[in-house]
């Protein structure tokens, strides 16, 4: 029994290992106070369209991208505030450094698939995070389970930024 536990566990590492790739390192946000985090969708397939396209279909989106984009930085702060490290946000103003969110896919259900960048003075990218998945939800219309998307991302990201910082900035690939 004990050899079956300890295979199922190894399996899961692996699948989780290999879900998402981490280059270079977030360490260097150990000591920060304020992170400009940009969501962009500029790249995104959400359900099958372009954003431009989504627009047009889901004619509430430009009214409810603004809740959606402050869910990703509410739910990291508190993972973020939990381990006393920095918080993020949308400031007007430069930061030492800024993370990219590059949402890469939204599918029907709200989950997200995105793509996590630091970048250092607005040019030198430090670390990067590909394939951050997230779940989305499991009731209401396309615009709520997309909000249950970015609310698990957002945690998703708070705690893959705590776990790079707890742990030392290793490398994994």
């Amino acid at each position: 029994m004990k050899k079956i536990l300890l295979s199922l566990l190894l399996a899961v590492i692996c699948v989780s290992a290999m879900a998402q790739r981490v280059t270079g390192t977030f360490m260097p946000l150990r000591n920060q106070t304020r992170v400009k985090m940009v969501i962009d969708y500029s790249e995104a397939d959400i359900m099958g369209m372009p954003e431009e396209q989504f627009y047009t279909f889901e004619e509430d989106w430009a009214h409810d991208k603004v809740e959606v984009v402050s869910l990703y930085y509410n739910y990291a702060n508190e993972q973020l505030e939990k381990a006393n490290l920095f918080i993020v946000g949308s400031y007007n103003f430069d930061t030492e450094y800024t993370l990219y969110l590059f949402v890469r896919s939204v599918d029907i259900r709200g989950n997200h698939d995105c793509d996590l960048v630091l970048v250092a003075n607005d040019e030198i990218e430090i670390g990067r995070a590909t394939g951050l998945r997230a779940e989305g939800g499991t009731f209401g219309s396309k615009l709520n389970l997309m909000k249950d998307g970015a609310e698990h991302t957002g945690k998703a990201i708070g705690k893959f930024l705590v776990q790079q910082i707890e742990q030392g900035g290793r490398r994994r690939r």
